[in-house]
C-alpha cells in the first residue's frame, strides 16, 4: 500500500464542491447571476450620479448601499464560482483571512449605514 499523505496550511473545503458535471451546472447558475447583480448595483449607482434630481440624502445612501453591495458579492462568489468550475477544494489562510475581513466589515457597515437610512425617513 502506498502513503498518500501531503502537508498542506491550506484550508481544505471537504464536502462543499460536488463532482464536476454537477459543478459545471451549479457554476452555470451561479456565474449569470453574479452578473446581473453587478449590472444592476453598477446601473443604479450611475442613474444616482448622472440624475441631477436624484441628489437627494436618500438616493446618496442608496447609491452607497449599491457600491456596498457590489464589494459584498465580490468578497465570496468569485471563489465560489471558480471552485465549482475547476473543482479547487482548497483556501489559503491568507485568502480566508481576507474574505472573512471583508464580509464582516461590510456587513456591519450594511447596518450602519440601513441605520442612517431609517434615521433619515
Amino acid at each position: 500500500m502506498e502513503n498518500y499523505n501531503h502537508t498542506t496550511t491550506d484550508f481544505i473545503l471537504l464536502g462543499q464542491f460536488p463532482p464536476f458535471s454537477l459543478g459545471l451546472f451549479l457554476f452555470t447558475l451561479t456565474f449569470p447571476t453574479f452578473l446581473m447583480a453587478l449590472t444592476g448595483n453598477l446601473c443604479m449607482v450611475l442613474l444616482i450620479l448622472l440624475d441631477a434630481q436624484l441628489h437627494t440624502p436618500m438616493y446618496f445612501l442608496l447609491s452607497q448601499l449599491s457600491l456596498m453591495d457590489l464589494i459584498y458579492i465580490r468578497t465570496t462568489v468569485p471563489k465560489m464560482a471558480s471552485g465549482f468550475l475547476c473543482g479547487n477544494k482548497s483556501i489559503s489562510f491568507i485568502g480566508s483571512g481576507v474574505q472573512i475581513f471583508f464580509f464582516v466589515t461590510l456587513a456591519g457597515s450594511e447596518g450602519l449605514l440601513l441605520m442612517s437610512m431609517a434615521y433619515d425617513r
